[in-house]
């Protein structure tokens, strides 16, 4: 265990298990960053890692994403919170989180986050979660609703996978924005955005960034939800789900529908007392 060299950030830190480099080693009720009480960490990423945090002006739990030890004075890692607070700034839906802060320019770059309490979707895909079509259709309509608002104020996911996706109270809330991007940017040549698997074929070939990559993330991770319903959808209406489904994982963007008429066809799959 060691110490940051800067006098107004020393605290010890150790190092990750999986990748080798530091990572905060905050105990329980010190101060994460201003008002902000550690309660453990829930994540580390390449530049930045995730803490449940006590927020003392809010008196309720939050989160808090702050850059690695090592990646203080990095720009990427203040990038990659930017990205979060330009995804989310003014964004109300129940499928994604609140803002509740920001300083990028703190000794310890960080963005304070709604805590949205509950499994992450990862941790769900097992035999009998997910009980039939109504269910599997209602929570890709969620996960595509979710990214109406992004969309409209012109950015994409960009990174839609079960791991990113928190299932509280019944209702999935999409997470982790630090991989948004603005439609029409460019990816870096070589370096694609987003995770193998779940990433569209034209992301995996850095193409500008547009909306019908995110249509494609929502379908693979539909179809992952659906799988893991396994022999409980015969039927007419399971064949149904699995052509849309099909539809938003084609393998040209042209060839997806858009957000809205996702949801439309959708919807089509639901009996009336479960519609909107």
């Amino acid at each position: 265990m060691t110490t940051s060299t800067a006098a107004d950030r020393r605290i010890a830190f150790g190092f990750d298990h999986e990748d080798g480099l530091p990572v905060w080693t905050f105990g329980p009720g010190e101060e994460l960053v201003p008002g902000l009480l550690a309660r453990h960490r829930l994540g580390v990423g390449t530049r930045c890692e995730t803490w449940l945090a006590w927020s003392r002006s809010l008196w309720a739990p939050a989160v808090v994403k702050l850059a690695r030890p090592h990646q203080l004075d990095h720009p990427r890692a203040r990038r990659a919170l930017q990205r979060e607070v330009d995804a989310l700034s003014g964004v109300l839906h129940p499928c994604l989180p609140r803002l509740y802060a920001a300083d990028l320019d703190a000794d310890r770059p960080h963005v304070v986050l709604e805590h949205v309490d509950g499994p992450a979707l990862a941790d769900l895909l097992r035999p009998w979660t997910f009980r039939g079509v109504t269910a599997t259709v209602h929570l890709t309509q969620q996960l595509l609703s979710a990214l109406l608002p992004l969309h409209a104020a012109g950015v994409a996911h960009l990174d839609l996978k079960p791991d990113n996706v928190v299932v509280r109270d019944g209702r999935a809330v999409v997470v982790d924005l630090g991989s948004a991007r603005k439609i029409g940017s460019r990816q870096p040549a070589g370096r694609p955005v987003g995770t193998l698997g779940y990433a569209a074929p034209e992301m995996e070939a850095c193409a500008p960034i547009a909306a019908a990559m995110d249509v494609y993330g929502v379908g693979m991770v539909a179809a992952e939800v659906r799988g893991a319903c396994g022999s409980r959808l015969p039927g007419p209406r399971s064949r149904r789900l699995a052509g849309v489904l099909a539809d938003l994982r084609a393998p040209e963007p042209g060839d997806r529908p858009g957000v809205a008429e996702a949801l439309d066809a959708l919807d089509e799959l639901l009996p009336r007392r479960a519609r909107p």
